[in-house]
């Protein structure tokens, strides 16, 4: 099948910015559908078009070549909508993309349950499918490192405060914007560090950082569920965690003895669902791609 990969997801946000997994989840969904008889295209010779978009506050902008890349293909028009930190309400063009989609992907339920809420899901076209993670595979030769990777835009006052008490060098890396290569850069850096921090919890919640951090064998610290405080190389504060809380966590990591660093698993089941609900889509007949907004 061939497909188009679009991307609506670079607009900085209000909120601070392209979440950094979004790279590693597109580098990593490229490579991924390729291995499973997918192959990139342009628009105009597309069956499908794939459109990653960030639920930023802020209307997508699909104006230029991406606005052009969706109304080209004349295929089904599938959107994969990230979440991105803040208490924002949808924007009114996103609401506009998801009316218009053929079929509608989310990476947490959290957001499933936000957008829901809204009003702005049809059951029957929306799918909760978790990200692919890059598969890494850890350098022999890598230091053991030392200090945090703050993934973010700047230090919660809290969490520098905490950084400070503990003497601890740190480092702080914004949103990566550029999809290829993504996943090396980002590994050459975790493994220069014994410890990754991401600061909100939509940043942490579809896994791929914690996935990431547990094949290069480095703890992660970041606000979180069940799900990441059931992974031994984990250690979650709550969403409104004090400097005390990240000092607690910042030693607990520290001290934490962690297994072997390991490859990825060789079968990815979320890559392989995508690529179900990918090869199943079809056009709505109630929604002509000509009229929509």
């Amino acid at each position: 099948m061939k497909l188009s990969f679009v991307d609506l997801s670079r607009a900085s946000a209000p909120s601070g910015g392209r979440p950094p997994a979004i790279s590693l989840i597109r580098e990593a969904t490229r490579a991924g559908l390729e291995a499973r008889g997918f192959r990139c295209a342009p628009p105009g010779e597309a069956q499908l078009t794939l459109v990653d978009v960030l639920d930023d506050g802020a209307d997508p902008d699909h104006g230029g070549y991406e606005g052009e890349a969706i109304d080209a293909c004349d295929g089904p028009l599938i959107l994969r909508v990230h979440a991105s930190p803040g208490g924002h309400q949808p924007a009114a063009g996103l609401g506009a993309l998801l009316e218009r989609a053929d079929g509608v992907i989310l990476s947490t339920r959290s957001h499933l349950v936000r957008l829901g809420s809204a009003g702005l899901l049809e059951a029957s076209r929306t799918d909760l499918i978790a990200p692919a993670a890059p598969e890494l595979s850890p350098a022999l030769e890598a230091p053991c490192g030392s200090g945090v990777l703050v993934l973010g835009e700047q230090l919660p006052s809290p969490l520098e405060q905490a950084v400070g008490e503990l003497a601890l060098g740190c480092s702080l890396l914004g949103p990566d914007a550029q999809d290829a290569g993504s996943a090396d850069r980002l590994q050459g850096l975790v493994e220069q560090h014994a410890t990754v921090v991401l600061t909100d919890i939509e940043l942490a919640e579809d896994g791929v950082i914690a996935e990431v951090c547990r094949q290069l064998g480095r703890t992660l610290i970041a606000p979180g569920g069940v799900d990441l405080a059931s992974q031994p190389h984990c250690f979650t504060v709550s969403a409104s965690a004090t400097s005390r809380d990240w000092i607690r966590a910042l030693v607990a990591a520290r001290d934490a003895v962690l297994p072997a660093a390991l490859p990825a698993p060789a079968v990815s089941g979320p890559l392989d669902r995508l690529a179900r609900v990918l090869s199943r889509a079809k056009r709505r007949q109630d929604c002509p791609r000509s009229s929509a907004a």
